[in-house]
C-alpha cells in the first residue's frame, strides 16, 4: 500500500502518466512507434511509491562532480553556443520523429549522426564537456546503425530522446539540479552504451509491463478517494489550489523595490541561522533569532500581499515557536526541510512566470514537508526538564496589530553568521540611484579638475599683470624724476598770458607756491592709476588665495562625497560566505567526506559590484577544495590528520585593496604531475620545465582546459575552469596567487580593488597620446640615465639597486610603432601578478583622480591592453591602461616567440631566428573552415586576440571558393563538413598553384591515426585534435607561418 505522506505525489504521478500515455496513443494511432523509455520513466516513479516493488535501476555510480555537470563558462562563449546548441537539439528532435515514422531512412540517420557529431565537437571546444560526453554515445550508436552493426530499435530512439532532454536540462546550468544530473547522466550514457554493445537496456525488461504499477496506483487512488472523510484527501488537493495569482501575485513595482532586498536579507539570515542550528541544536539564542526572523518575514510578506511566502514562513515560525517553548527537539532532518523551504521562497522571489509548473510542485512538496514536522511533535515532547523561559511572550499572546505593524519597521542589521546586530537606523537606496549619484560625483571630479586648470590660468594672468605693473611703475618713476620739479616756460603770447587779476602769482617763489602744468597733472594721474593697480593686484592676490582655500575645501568635499557614496555601495564580503556554508555542506554529503568551512573577516566591506562578480570564482575554488583538495576521512586519519577536513575562507583589507583567501588542509597540488602534464601538452619544453621553480609550474593550472585527471570523464582535476576564475579576477584589476605544499594543503589569495569605478591614476604622455596608469600598479617612477641603463642585445635593462628591470617604450608595448629607448626620459615601473616592467614615456603629467568608464563597442580598439577610459580636465578622452593584461599579453607573446623560434630552428636550420617578424601579425590573414558556429567564434576569437585577421567559411565548398579569391597565410579546416569534407578541401587546395605552398592545419575531433595519416598523406601540414589549446594552436600557427615566409624568400 501507499504511505499517507506519499498521496500527493501519487496523484501527481497518476496525472502525468495519463497525459503521457494519451500522447503515446496518438503517436501509435498515427502509425508511429511507441517510445518505451516513457513507460520506463514512469515505472521508476511508481517504484518509489511501493517499497516492496523491485526496481531495475542499477546501483548509483560514483557521483559526478558539480563543476563537471554545471561548469563555469565565459558569458560571451555561451551567448553564441546556447542558440547553436538549441538549434541542434531541435534538429535532433525533428529527426527522431521522422525516424519513428520510417526507421530505415538512411539520409535521416546520417543527418542525425552529423548533428550529434557537430554538437559534440562544439561542446568539447568551449569546455562544456558533459554535453559532449552525453552526445558522444548518440553519435557512436548512429555510426553502428549506418554500418549495420545494430538496428534502429525503439529502445535506441527512446534513449536518444532522453539524451536530448538531458542536454536541454544541462544547458540550463542550474546548480539546484546537480543531484538529479548526477543520477540522469550516468543512466542515459549507460543505456546508450548497452544498446551500442548489443545489450538490452536496463529498463527494457520492466518497460514491457508498465500497466501493473499503473493499475496499482490507480486502484489505490480510487480506494482512497472513496474515503471522503479523510483529511489527507483535502491536503492532497492543495496543489490544484496553488493558482498562478497565489504563487506570483501581481504586486506594485514600488512595493517590490523595498520588499525584495528586505526579504533577501531575511532569507540569508535564515539560512545562516539554520546552518548554525544544525551544529548548536540547543542554543536558545539561535532558536530565538530563527523564530524572530521567520516571524518578521511572514509579517512583511502578508503586509505587501505576497501570501504564498507568508503561508510558507508561517509554518516555519510555528515550528520554531514550538522549539523555543521546549515542546519539541530539533532533529537533523528538520534543518533539511527548513532549508528547502528557504530555497522555495527564493524561487518565489524570482517571480519567473515561465517556471510556474516547477514552482507549484516545489511549493507543494515544501508545504507538505513543513506540515509533517508537526506530526512527530507529540512523540518528541520533552517530558523532563523545565521549558525554556523567554523574556518575550509567545507569538499567540502578541497583539495582532503589533504583528502586522512590525514588518513596516526598517530591517535589523544582520551579521554574516546570522546574528542580529544592534539596532541602528538604516535607509534603503535603490542601486540605480547610487549608480547615478556615483556618476554625478565622477562629473564633479572632472569639474574640479577643470576649475583647477582655470585657477592656474588665472595665476598666469596675475603674473602678467604684475609684470605690466612693474613696467608701468618704472616708467612713472622715470617720468617723475624728469618732470615733477620742472618749471613751465613763461609764454610771451598775450593770448596765453595770465589774466590781469593773477599777475600777483609771479611774486611767489617756487618754494612759496606750487605751480602745475599739463605734465605735472599727467604725472599725478599716472601715480594715481599706479596706486589703483597696486590696490587691485592686492585684492586679486587675496581672491586667488581664497580661491585656493575654497578649492582645497572642494577637494575635501569631493573626496568625502565619493567615499560616502562608495561606502553606500559597500556590502560585507561575508554576504556570499553564507552561500558557501550551505554549498560546502551539500558537496561534503555528495562526496561522503567530512568537511568544515571556517570563515573570518565576514564584516570586511567591498563594492557590491565586486561581490557580485566574485561569487562564481569563490564557488569554484570552494568546490575544488571539497572535491579535490580534502581527502576522504580514512585517508586523512592514515596520514595523521583529523578525519574532518577544513576549508578556511578569510577576508581582510590591505590598503586600497581587499584580500580574500581560500585555504584547505587537504592533499595540496601535485607539482610534478602538473609539470609533466605541461610538457605533455607542449606548453613548455622538457629542459625548461625541469628548471622551473614550483611557483612557476603551479601557474599552468590557469591555462584553459588544463587538467591532471588520470581518466577522461573523471571528476575534473584542479585547474579545469581555473582560467575562467583568473580571467574574472583580472577583469576587476585584481590578481590571484597560489601557494601549495604537498600533503599539507593549498591556499588561493585573491587581491581585488575596493571599488571599480573611481581610481587614482598617474597620467603620462607617450608620443601624441595621453594614458592613465592605475596608481596601485605603479611601484616607482625614475629617470633613465646612462649609469642605470644597459643594452643586452635588443633589450634595454634598467638597474635599480640589485634589480634588473626590462624597459620598453610604452608606444612599442601598445604596438603603435617601434620607438628607440632614449636616455633622460622618465620610466614608470609597474608591477602586477604577471611580472614587472619599466614603461618609457615622454612626459609625466601628474597624479589625477579619474572616473573609469567602460570602453563600449569600439571595434577598432585593441581592448587587451586597456581597462577603460576617462576624461581629462580639458575634455579629452584618455585611455586607462590595464597593466596586468598588458604584461600578461607581453609575457605570452615573448614565450610564444621563443618557442616558435626554437622549433623553427630545429625544423629548418636555414630559417633565421626572427623569421616572419618582418610582417605584423595584424597583416597576416587566416582562413578558418568549420561548419560549427561555436568553433568558428571560439577559435576565431583566439586568433584575433593573438593579432591575426580571420575570415571564416561554413563548409568546404565556401572554403575553396574563398581560398581561390584571396591569398591566405594559413588555412585551418575541419574534416567532417557538408558539401565538401576536409580531405576534399585539402586535395582541392593542393591542386591549385595559388595554394600549393599555403600551410594547411587540420583541426578535428577525429584523433585516430587513420584519419591523421590520410590527411598528412594528401597534403595537410599539421593535424590537431579538438578541443584545441590556445597556446599550442598559436604556437603551431606561428611555426608554419614562419616556414611559409622562409619559402617565399
Amino acid at each position: 500500500s501507499i504511505e499517507a505522506s506519499l498521496w500527493p505525489k501519487a496523484l501527481e504521478i497518476l496525472r502525468g502518466m495519463v497525459a503521457s500515455f494519451e500522447s503515446q496513443l496518438k503517436v501509435v494511432a498515427d502509425g508511429g512507434a511507441e517510445d518505451p523509455s516513457v513507460s520506463a520513466r514512469w515505472k521508476g516513479e511508481v517504484a518509489g511509491l511501493f517499497p516492496s516493488l523491485p526496481t531495475a535501476v542499477p546501483a548509483e555510480p560514483t557521483l559526478l562532480a558539480a563543476d563537471y555537470l554545471v561548469p563555469i563558462l565565459d558569458a560571451e562563449v555561451l551567448s553564441y553556443f546556447a542558440p547553436e546548441a538549441d538549434e541542434y537539439l531541435q534538429t535532433m528532435e525533428s529527426l527522431l520523429h521522422r525516424l519513428r515514422q520510417d526507421p530505415k531512412d538512411g539520409e535521416t540517420i546520417y543527418t542525425l549522426y552529423r548533428t550529434a557529431h557537430t554538437l559534440k565537437g562544439s561542446a568539447h571546444t568551449i569546455g562544456f564537456k558533459v554535453i559532449g560526453d552525453v552526445v558522444y554515445p548518440v553519435e557512436d550508436c548512429m555510426i553502428a546503425v549506418r554500418e549495420g552493426q545494430i538496428s534502429l530499435s525503439s529502445d535506441l530512439l527512446g534513449a536518444v530522446g532522453r539524451a536530448v532532454e538531458l542536454i536541454r536540462l544541462l544547458m540550463r546550468r542550474d546548480d539546484g539540479k546537480v543531484s538529479q544530473l548526477q543520477h540522469d547522466v550516468p543512466e542515459v550514457t549507460l543505456a546508450l552504451a548497452q544498446i551500442r554493445n548489443g545489450e538490452q537496456m536496463a529498463v527494457s525488461a520492466q518497460a514491457e509491463a508498465p500497466i501493473v504499477p499503473v493499475l496499482q496506483v490507480a486502484t489505490a487512488v480510487m480506494d482512497r478517494a472513496e474515503k471522503s472523510a479523510s483529511p489527507e484527501v483535502e491536503s492532497s488537493s492543495a496543489t490544484s489550489a496553488l493558482t498562478d495569482e497565489y504563487l506570483l501575485p501581481p504586486l506594485d513595482a514600488e512595493v517590490l523595490s523595498y520588499f525584495a532586498p528586505e526579504a533577501q536579507e531575511y532569507l540569508e539570515s535564515l539560512e545562516a541561522q539554520l546552518l548554525r542550528l544544525e551544529k548548536e541544536q540547543h542554543n536558545p539564542e539561535v532558536i530565538n533569532q530563527l523564530f524572530r526572523t521567520a516571524h518578521t518575514l511572514k509579517g512583511s510578506a502578508y503586509t505587501v500581499g505576497f501570501q504564498s511566502i507568508g503561508d510558507l514562513t508561517h509554518y516555519v515560525e510555528d515550528f520554531m515557536g514550538a522549539v523555543r517553548e521546549g515542546r519539541v527537539n530539533i532533529l537533523p532532518g528538520h534543518t533539511d526541510v527548513l532549508l528547502r523551504s528557504v530555497d522555495v521562497v527564493r524561487l518565489l522571489m524570482r517571480r519567473d512566470p515561465t517556471s510556474l509548473d516547477m514552482l507549484r510542485q516545489r511549493f507543494a512538496v515544501a508545504m507538505q514537508g513543513l506540515k509533517q514536522l508537526d506530526q512527530p511533535m507529540t512523540a518528541q515532547v520533552v517530558e523532563s526538564g523545565p521549558a525554556v523561559l523567554h523574556a518575550e511572550a509567545p507569538l499567540e499572546q502578541e497583539p495582532r496589530d503589533q504583528q502586522e505593524a512590525e514588518p513596516a519597521k526598517a530591517a535589523e542589521g544582520k551579521s554574516a553568521d546570522g546574528k542580529v546586530a544592534e539596532d541602528r537606523e538604516v535607509i534603503r537606496v535603490s542601486r540605480d540611484r547610487l549608480e547615478r549619484l556615483l556618476n554625478l560625483v565622477g562629473e564633479l571630479v572632472i569639474g574640479r579638475g577643470r576649475l583647477e586648470q582655470r585657477l592656474h590660468m588665472l595665476e598666469q594672468l596675475s603674473q602678467q599683470v604684475l609684470a605690466c605693473k612693474g613696467r608701468l611703475v618704472e616708467s612713472v618713476h622715470s617720468f617723475e624724476e624728469k618732470h615733477t620739479f620742472t618749471l613751465p616756460t613763461v609764454s610771451s603770447d598775450p593770448a596765453t598770458a595770465p589774466a590781469q587779476g593773477l599777475t600777483g602769482l609771479s611774486d611767489f617763489g617756487s618754494l612759496e607756491f606750487d605751480k602745475y602744468d599739463d605734465f605735472n597733472i599727467l604725472a599725478r594721474r599716472i601715480s594715481e592709476v599706479t596706486a589703483d593697480i597696486s590696490e587691485s593686484m592686492t585684492q586679486l592676490s587675496g581672491s586667488i588665495r581664497r580661491s585656493h582655500e575654497d578649492m582645497s575645501h572642494l577637494a575635501q568635499l569631493t573626496l568625502g562625497m565619493r567615499d560616502e557614496i562608495a561606502r553606500a555601495r559597500m556590502v560585507p564580503v561575508g554576504t556570499p560566505f553564507t552561500r558557501f556554508r550551505r554549498a560546502t555542506r551539500e558537496m561534503a554529503r555528495a562526496t561522503g567526506k567530512e568537511v568544515t568551512l571556517v570563515t573570518s573577516g565576514e564584516h570586511t566591506e567591498v563594492d557590491t559590484g565586486v561581490v557580485e562578480r566574485l561569487v562564481d570564482p569563490l564557488v569554484h575554488l570552494v568546490r575544488n577544495a571539497v572535491y579535490h583538495g580534502i581527502e576522504p576521512a580514512a585517508v586523512r586519519v592514515s596520514k595523521g590528520k583529523p578525519a574532518t577536513g577544513t576549508i578556511y575562507l578569510h577576508a581582510a583589507h590591505r590598503g586600497s585593496a581587499v584580500l580574500i583567501e581560500v585555504e584547505d588542509d587537504g592533499a595540496g597540488l601535485d607539482v610534478e604531475k602538473i609539470r609533466a602534464k605541461a610538457v605533455e601538452r607542449g606548453l613548455v619544453r622538457p629542459e625548461v620545465a625541469r628548471s622551473l621553480p614550483e611557483s612557476e609550474v603551479i601557474k599552468f593550472i590557469f591555462m584553459p582546459g588544463f587538467s591532471t585527471a588520470d581518466q577522461i570523464g573523471d571528476q575534473a582535476g584542479r585547474g579545469v575552469g581555473m582560467d575562467v576564475v583568473k580571467r574574472v579576477i583580472e577583469s576587476m584589476n585584481g590578481h590571484i596567487d597560489v601557494e601549495s605544499i604537498r600533503g599539507v594543503g593549498t591556499k588561493f589569495t585573491l587581491s581585488l580593488p575596493l571599488t571599480l569605478l573611481i581610481a587614482t591614476a598617474l597620467m603620462v604622455r607617450a608620443g601624441s597620446e595621453r594614458y592613465g596608469i592605475p596608481l596601485p600598479a605603479v611601484r616607482e617612477v625614475t629617470m633613465l640615465t646612462p649609469s642605470s641603463h644597459q643594452r643586452m642585445g635588443e633589450r634595454s635593462i634598467l638597474h635599480i639597486g640589485d634589480e634588473a628591470i626590462e624597459v620598453q617604450p610604452l608606444q612599442q608595448l601598445l604596438n603603435r610603432s617601434s620607438v628607440p629607448v632614449e636616455i633622460g626620459k622618465p620610466v614608470v615601473i609597474v608591477r602586477t601578478a604577471a611580472g614587472m616592467i619599466g614603461m618609457l614615456v615622454d612626459e609625466l603629467l601628474g597624479r589625477q583622480e579619474i572616473v573609469i568608464k567602460p570602453l563600449g563597442s569600439f571595434k577598432s580598439l585593441d581592448r587587451s591592453s586597456f581597462g577603460g577610459a576617462t576624461i581629462d580636465p580639458e575634455g579629452r578622452v584618455v585611455l586607462v591602461l590595464d597593466p596586468a593584461r598588458l604584461l600578461a599579453r607581453e609575457a605570452q607573446a615573448a614565450q610564444v616567440s621563443e618557442l616558435t623560434s626554437d622549433s623553427t630552428m630545429s625544423a629548418d636550420p636555414i630559417v633565421p631566428e626572427a623569421e616572419g617578424s618582418d610582417q605584423k601579425a595584424s597583416e597576416q590573414l587566416i582562413l578558418l573552415i568549420d561548419d560549427s558556429l561555436s568553433i568558428r567564434k571560439f577559435v576565431g576569437r583566439m586568433l584575433e586576440s593573438a593579432g591575426y585577421k580571420v575570415e571564416t567559411a561554413v563548409d568546404g565548398e565556401e572554403g575553396l571558393r574563398k581560398a581561390s579569391a584571396q591569398d591566405y597565410r594559413l588555412i585551418l579546416t575541419d574534416l567532417e563538413m557538408p558539401k565538401l569534407n576536409g580531405y576534399e578541401v585539402i586535395q582541392g587546395l593542393r591542386s591549385r598553384a595559388q595554394t600549393q605552398q599555403t600551410p594547411i592545419i587540420v583541426m578535428t575531433t577525429r584523433a585516430g591515426d587513420k584519419h591523421r595519416q590520410m590527411a598528412l598523406n594528401i597534403g595537410a601540414s599539421s593535424y590537431i585534435a579538438k578541443p584545441v589549446e590556445e597556446r599550442a594552436l598559436i604556437q603551431e600557427i606561428e611555426r608554419w607561418i614562419g616556414k611559409e615566409a622562409a619559402a617565399r624568400k
